[in-house]
C-alpha cells in the first residue's frame, strides 16, 4: 500500500481515544481518513478529515460511510466491562449490531474493503494459563466480553469460510487495557488513578490483587498500523486471523497504585473494597503470534508511559 495509491480507510469510533490517535498517524502516512462517530470534540478537532456524525446503529448511516473505502477500523463500541453491566441491551446493540451493520455494509460495497475488527482481553476471561495467547478458549464472564465475542464470530460468518459470495475479508484485534493520553475515559483505571493522585485524592481499589496487562498507546498504534499495512497490501493469510496488541507483562492494580502514587509524589491513601464479580481477575497476553507475523514490539515500559500520561495531564488536572 501507501506509496504507489493513496488508502482510503474509515474509522468508526473516530473520535476516541484509540480512533483519534490513529487517524493522525494514518493522515501523517498520506492516507484519506474519514471518521464516524456520535460526536466530535477536541480529540479530533485540529484533523483534516471527513467527519461523519452517526449511529454505528444504524444501517443507512454505516452502509453510506464504508462505501467507496479500501479499509473499514472498527473502534466504535461500548467500551467499558461496567457499561456493559449496567445496560446489557444497549451494549449487544453498540458492539453486536453495530459490527454486523458494518460487515452488511462492507459485503455490499464495491470497493470490497478490509475490515480491522476490535475486540478485547474480556473474550477469554478467566484464563486457564498464562500467558494467553489466540488458541485459548473463549469464555467470556462479562456481558461486554460476549458481546465482543459474538461480535468475532459474526466477521467469521461473514468470511470467506462461511461460503458467502461476496464475503469479506477481516482480521481481529485484541486489546488489553490501553492508556496513554488526556483523550482516554476519565472512568478507567489508569486516568482515574493518576487524577486522584495528583489531586491528593484516596483511591479506592474493588480487590486491588487483579494483575493486568497494560498497554501504551503508542504501541497499540503502531500494531494496528502494522495490521492496516498488511491487510491493505492484500496479504491474504492474514485474513481471518486474530492477534492481539499487548505487552506480556502483568501488572497487578495495587502495585499499579502505589507506582502511580510515588511517581506523582502523592499523599493519596490507597482503600480496599470488594472485588466487582464481573471482572477478569488475571491477564497476561502472549505477543508471540503478532510479533513474528507483523514485526510488533511493544517500546513503552509501563513506568515511562505512566511518566508521559503524567506530564500530558498534571498541568490540566492541576488547573480545574
Amino acid at each position: 500500500m501507501g506509496e504507489k495509491e493513496i488508502s482510503k480507510i474509515l474509522i468508526t469510533g473516530g473520535n476516541g481515544f484509540i480512533g483519534s490517535h490513529l487517524a493522525e498517524k494514518l493522515l501523517a502516512r498520506g492516507d484519506s481518513v474519514s471518521l464516524l462517530d456520535l460526536k466530535f470534540n477536541a480529540n479530533t478537532q485540529f484533523l483534516d478529515s471527513e467527519k461523519i456524525h452517526g449511529d454505528i446503529r444504524d444501517y443507512k448511516t454505516v452502509r453510506k460511510a464504508v462505501d467507496g473505502k479500501d479499509a473499514i477500523i472498527h473502534l466504535a463500541a461500548v467500551s467499558r466491562v461496567a457499561w456493559g453491566q449496567e445496560d446489557p441491551f444497549n451494549c449487544w446493540l453498540t458492539n453486536q449490531v453495530g459490527t454486523v451493520n458494518v460487515l452488511e455494509a462492507c459485503k455490499k460495497a464495491e470497493s470490497k474493503p478490509v475490515l480491522l475488527e476490535a475486540s478485547s482481553r474480556e473474550v477469554y476471561g478467566e484464563p486457564l494459563y498464562l500467558p494467553v495467547n489466540e488458541g485459548h478458549p473463549k469464555r467470556p464472564k462479562s456481558v461486554y466480553g460476549l458481546t465482543k465475542l459474538s461480535a468475532e464470530r459474526a466477521c467469521l460468518s461473514y468470511s470467506s469460510k462461511s461460503g458467502l459470495d461476496p464475503s469479506v475479508n477481516h482480521v481481529i484485534m485484541r486489546f488489553s487495557n490501553v492508556y496513554g493520553s488526556e483523550r482516554d475515559l476519565p472512568e478507567r483505571v489508569i486516568p482515574k488513578f493518576m487524577t486522584k493522585a495528583i489531586r491528593g485524592e484516596d483511591i479506592s481499589l474493588y480487590g486491588g490483587d487483579q494483575i493486568l496487562d497494560f498497554t501504551f498507546i503508542d504501541d497499540t498504534i503502531s500494531g494496528i498500523m502494522k495490521l492496516a499495512s498488511a491487510s491493505l497490501e492484500g496479504d491474504g493469510s492474514i485474513f481471518g486471523e486474530d492477534f492481539h496488541f499487548v505487552t506480556g507483562r502483568g501488572v497487578s492494580v495495587s502495585e499499579l497504585s502505589k507506582m502511580i502514587i510515588d511517581l506523582v509524589g502523592s499523599r493519596s491513601r490507597i482503600l480496599h473494597g470488594a472485588a466487582n464479580s464481573f471482572e477478569v481477575r488475571k491477564f497476561v497476553g502472549d505477543l508471540t503470534k503478532t510479533h513474528k507475523i507483523l514485526g510488533y514490539e511493544p517500546r513503552v515500559s509501563l513506568e515511562h508511559g505512566l511518566r508521559i500520561l503524567r506530564d500530558r495531564t498534571a498541568p490540566t488536572i492541576i488547573a480545574r
